[in-house]
């Protein structure tokens, strides 16, 4: 099975990456359930998209990492770390970072809400870029 098809309301965005050293942390995705492993998951996965980034965003070795986070919280608050670094962008050769996707489905145990966070570090100016993460059929 090839997860193809997504839910609009099933969507974590980071509508700017990090601008240095720094970390943004997309809206919470509603799994609908009210208690870890209380409702069987669907059969699909998150589909995570990081962009291409030039490299005025990404210089010559520095990096973007992508984690996702689930929480209890539909603020996202408390989170803790499901995958850490499941995406990393390096800037390389003068030419930035190609786009990145990775797919990851979440364990029956999950907790309600999931995101995507992504942490820059020292001279990363990618607010002019954003990712996704998707939960597709």
């Amino acid at each position: 099975m090839n997860p193809r098809m997504k839910d609009a309301l099933l969507v974590s965005t980071l509508a700017a990456l990090p601008v240095g050293a720094a970390s943004v942390t997309g809206n919470g995705v509603d799994l609908g359930h009210t208690a870890p492993g209380g409702q069987c998951l669907a059969q699909g996965e998150f589909l995570i998209e990081a962009p291409a980034l030039p490299t005025g965003q990404l210089p010559d070795t520095k990096t973007i990492t992508y984690d996702v986070i689930e929480s209890v919280n539909s603020d996202m608050s408390s989170p803790v770390t499901v995958v850490a670094g499941i995406i990393v962008q390096t800037g390389a050769g003068g030419a930035g970072a190609a786009a990145a996707t990775k797919r990851f489905r979440p364990a029956t145990d999950a907790k309600r809400y999931y995101a995507l966070k992504a942490t820059g570090v020292a001279t990363v100016s990618a607010a002019a870029s954003s990712a996704t993460m998707s939960f597709v059929f």
